[in-house]
């Protein structure tokens, strides 16, 4: 009986090892000398806000709401460089 739940336990976690988990979705990569901000959006038309990714020009790192659905990124230059218009 101990050798039937040994052998069971064995397997389980062995199926457990092998089945892939979700697939995370990566990230842009923040250039030196730019602040960074990932935006998920619950929809296509980026009207319903999920949430956010966002590395600013001293490396701090603020994460808020869902990270996941569709992804906008976008870059800013640090310094006395002003940033660009939003349209």
């Amino acid at each position: 009986m101990l050798r039937r739940v040994f052998v069971a336990m064995v397997l389980a976690v062995g199926a457990t090892a092998l089945i892939p988990s979700a697939p995370a979705q990566a990230l842009y990569a923040c250039p030196a000398g730019n602040m960074c901000l990932h935006t998920w959006y619950a929809d296509s038309a980026h009207t319903i806000w999920n949430g956010s990714y966002s590395i600013n020009c001293d490396a701090v790192v603020l994460r808020l709401g869902q990270q996941s659905g569709y992804l906008v990124f976008t870059k800013s230059p640090c310094g006395d460089v002003p940033p660009p218009p939003i349209s």
